[in-house]
């Protein structure tokens, strides 16, 4: 297992930390990672075999002084998915933070969608966050910090937000397994939702705007260390844990 990170300076919080963040050459996995970046992180800029997307999110970091490097999988693919997190701990020496933003959102009418459409939809999200947290349990570092972000929802989207609700779901479950290291589990999406975690709701209400790469920031920092289990909406606040 890494060692634990030195104390970071104030300006570059995650100094010392490599973030891998899933479909990150694009959207909002792309703000993501170049906001990690922002805060000192090595970001792993995943892309599912987009190379020359990936390599332009690479630059843009470094330019600006930060470290990144882009590897490619089909994270729907357990052995992919596997030697992408094999090859972060050979290069980066540590995986601190896994952010997964993968998702494939259909906008057809719900009696339209077909059986492959379907099982597309769930292999990209549900299946991709499950091989994720498997791996991380494996492999993340003590006190580390899983995060899945999921889209804004679209008309004719119902499978997309049965995957979003899946793995909310499966992020609550699962957080308690993950105590006994320290490793926080969360998700973000768009809706409206209540929450007894005070120091969450006053974190969320002090960004502005509140938008998903700013709370992945907070969530990787030392002050989210006991935040976990939470469906965080930022359409409101966050759906406490069932």
């Amino acid at each position: 297992m890494s060692e634990p990170v030195d104390s970071a300076p104030a300006d570059k919080p995650l100094a010392g930390k490599t973030a891998l963040v899933t479909e990150a050459h694009t959207g909002i996995g792309k703000k993501i990672a170049k906001t990690l970046a922002a805060q000192g992180a090595q970001v792993v800029v995943h892309n599912p075999h987009i190379p020359e997307w990936a390599a332009d999110v690479v630059k843009e970091i470094t330019s600006a002084g930060g470290a990144a490097l882009a590897l490619a999988a089909d994270v729907a693919d357990r052995a992919e998915y596997q030697e992408l997190v094999e090859v972060v701990l050979e290069d980066c020496g540590r995986w601190d933070l896994l952010v997964h933003t993968a998702a494939v959102p259909e906008a057809v009418p719900f009696t339209q969608v077909s059986a492959d459409a379907f099982d597309t939809g769930f292999a990209a999200t549900v299946r991709g966050v499950f091989h994720g947290m498997q791996l991380a349990a494996q492999h993340l570092a003590e006190g580390g910090r899983i995060v899945t972000v999921c889209d804004s929802p679209n008309p004719g989207g119902a499978v997309y937000d049965a995957t979003r609700g899946a793995v909310e779901q499966l992020g609550q479950a699962v957080a308690p397994d993950f105590v006994p290291r320290r490793i926080t589990v969360n998700t973000i999406s768009h809706g409206v939702g209540t929450t007894d975690n005070a120091e969450l709701e006053t974190a969320i209400a002090a960004m502005n705007p509140a938008e998903p790469a700013a709370v992945v920031a907070y969530l990787a920092g030392e002050a989210a260390s006991t935040v976990t289990a939470q469906a965080i909406r930022l359409g409101g606040a966050a759906q406490a844990p069932r």
